[in-house]
């Protein structure tokens, strides 16, 4: 008797990547669908636009070999709720809104995006050696 074929746990149904393009192929910034060890299972047109390819982890776009250390998405799929974090990216000098957002019903499956927000930040905060320290001793 054969055992029926139960979907891999690798596979994404087909309905959660159709709300993943109708919710952010129009962002204005790359958006990622990811698994819990950082390969790259979707992204948005904008992220495909600027040379984002499958199979990749999300820590390479940066130059990386392993996960970022400032990286929420374990802790949003550990708590089931979103993440948010802003911060000073030293390597670029930008500050960053970065978000991180765990799929219901999905145990290792998230969205993250990152929002480029230096235009809006404090210009003196570019003058400390420790912007984020620094700005946030007012």
């Amino acid at each position: 008797m054969e055992k029926s074929q139960e979907p891999e746990s690798t596979e994404v149904s087909p309905e959660i990547l159709k709300a993943f393009h109708l919710m952010w192929d129009m962002f204005p910034t790359p958006v990622f669908l990811l698994r819990k060890d950082r390969d790259i299972v979707d992204f948005n047109q904008t992220a495909k636009d600027r040379g984002v390819r499958p199979g990749m982890k999300c820590y390479q776009l940066s130059g990386d070999d392993c996960i970022h250390k400032q990286c929420l998405g374990n802790t949003a799929l550990e708590e089931g709720v979103g993440k948010r974090s802003v911060g000073y990216y030293a390597p670029s000098k930008r500050f960053v809104d970065s978000y991180w957002l765990p799929i219901p019903g999905e145990k290792d499956l998230f969205v993250h995006f990152a929002i480029d927000i230096t235009k809006y930040a404090n210009p003196e905060l570019f003058r400390t050696p420790d912007p984020v320290k620094e700005g946030t001793k007012k």
